[in-house]
């Protein structure tokens, strides 16, 4: 049996190999200048013969250049991916390092490290509990209310950070820093530390994500405890027994990014600052501090921390979401009581502000709000219509124009409301908009097969009829 990984591995003390992927994109056609310019004149003196000739000697010029850049220029999965493989045979040593976790209250000897070879090992360690290691652990549940938005931010500020820790590893979409220098802040109590990462290497590597949302992984090869004498104060008895004599190990923390203060202008280098959130062992190797230790470092992007964003902003929102989130009562406007209804609730919603539609499967809620975007339409062509007041007076400015927004949890979802706003195409304007990933699988660019996650490659592909 054969175990096979490809990962993106990037290394600070060597040179990137920044050519042009050997593959073209279906959607992109290299031009000479020259051949341009005359498409170009031949387009402005309506010169059919000319045009189908310039177009000809383009369709030549790309079968020649698919030809010679084969032996030239490297892939994209070949600059930016290493595959590594492992084979396994009855009888093969495979090197691990252990650590331990506590089952059941007692500490129980695991696998923390698989080496694949002398330069890359895999933490088993927080891809089988990414919330241990990556998440502070939650003291207080969920609760049906809440007395203030201070509390609701508590809680769930905890819960999001579980849950945003939990997708990212799921994703495995990691990206491997070899050679990294760390400067530390010596408080071994509450570690922290940063590095720095120049904008070229941030454009040359394709880091996309923002580098102050990520997990990291620090890890730093080969150490080795030579005497027990030289550093008594990071050991205590038991662990000067179990590391003497002991093959070389590797030092494993985890982390999470922080903000740091905006760069200066001008300021060529991306500062990455962290805060420590687990050590697997209490002993740190002196080597850690010393200046010029290279460290490997797993960089991890969180998926988008949209909950995480929205929670930390609450206090800046009004007083509406502020009660919504703390399910505390809403302000009473002297309208109607809600109905069953599916004519009622289409009234409440284009009264209120905000109105909650709850119901089981199938009973009808995106029916009611195909009718609520329609009303809504109808609403603003009233409020354009009283606006051409404005026109009458110079000073003031008119308002601006009125658009809705719907948007939905899925992609079906919203696919099913455009299809039915289509059959009112004669009264309404209805745009279809996609997300970034999904732009990039229907119109690919160079670079682009490097930014798509692979639940986005799961999704279905666009309808045509709603393009």
């Amino acid at each position: 049996m054969t175990l096979h990984w490809k990962r993106r591995v990037y290394s600070f003390s060597e040179s990137f190999k920044n050519s042009y992927p050997l593959k073209p994109m279906k959607n992109v056609t290299s031009v000479s200048s020259n051949l341009w310019k005359r498409l170009v004149s031949a387009v402005k003196q309506q010169d059919w013969v000319k045009i189908e000739q310039c177009l000809r000697d383009m369709k030549k010029g790309e079968d020649e250049e698919k030809e010679s850049v084969t032996n030239e220029a490297c892939s994209t999965e070949q600059r930016h991916y290493k595959e590594l493989t492992m084979e396994l045979k009855l009888g093969t040593v495979v090197q691990v390092q252990l650590g331990t976790e506590l089952k059941d209250g007692f500490p129980v000897p695991v696998v923390q490290l698989l080496s694949v070879n002398q330069c890359f090992e895999i933490c088993l360690e927080h891809t089988r509990n990414p919330i241990d290691c990556f998440s502070k652990t939650v003291c207080n549940a969920s609760k049906p209310f809440y007395e203030s938005y201070n509390e609701y931010q508590n809680i769930w500020s905890q819960l999001c950070q579980i849950d945003t820790a939990y997708n990212a590893l799921e994703e495995n979409n990691s990206i491997i820093l070899e050679g990294v220098c760390i400067t530390w802040n010596r408080d071994e109590t509450n570690l922290q530390g940063f590095f720095y990462l120049t904008k070229t290497q941030k454009k040359q590597w394709s880091l996309e994500f923002d580098l102050s949302n990520c997990f990291l992984c620090i890890r730093l090869r080969d150490q080795k405890l030579k005497n027990s004498k030289s550093d008594p104060k990071h050991l205590d008895s038991s662990e000067i027994l179990d590391l003497q004599g002991s093959l070389p190990f590797t030092w494993v923390a985890h982390a999470v990014t922080t903000k740091p203060k905006k760069p200066k202008n001008g300021d060529n280098q991306n500062k990455i600052t962290f805060q420590i959130t687990k050590i697997s062992m209490s002993y740190i190797p002196p080597k850690v501090f010393e200046q010029g230790t290279n460290f490997t470092i797993e960089v991890i992007p969180k998926k988008i921390p949209v909950r995480e964003h929205v929670i930390e902003n609450l206090k800046r929102a009004n007083n509406l979401v502020k009660n919504v989130a703390t399910n505390q009562r809403l302000e009473e406007l002297n309208l109607p009581c809600l109905n069953k209804s599916q004519q009622k609730a289409v009234e409440e919603a284009v009264k209120k502000p905000f109105t909650v539609i709850q119901g089981p499967p199938g009973t009808g809620k995106t029916v009611v709000g195909i009718h609520i975007v329609y009303w809504y339409f109808k609403k603003n062509q009233d409020f354009l219509a009283s606006s051409k007041s404005f026109k009458a007076n110079p000073d003031q400015k008119p308002p601006k124009r009125p658009a809705i927004l719907y948007c939905g949890p899925s992609n079906k979802s919203v696919d099913i409301v455009a299809e039915q706003l289509l059959k009112l195409k004669g009264v309404l304007k209805p745009l279809r908009i996609y997300c970034d990933q999904m732009e990039m699988r229907e119109f690919p660019y160079t670079g682009s097969d490097l930014k798509l996650c692979r639940k986005s490659l799961r999704d279905e592909k666009p309808k045509e009829e709603l393009k």
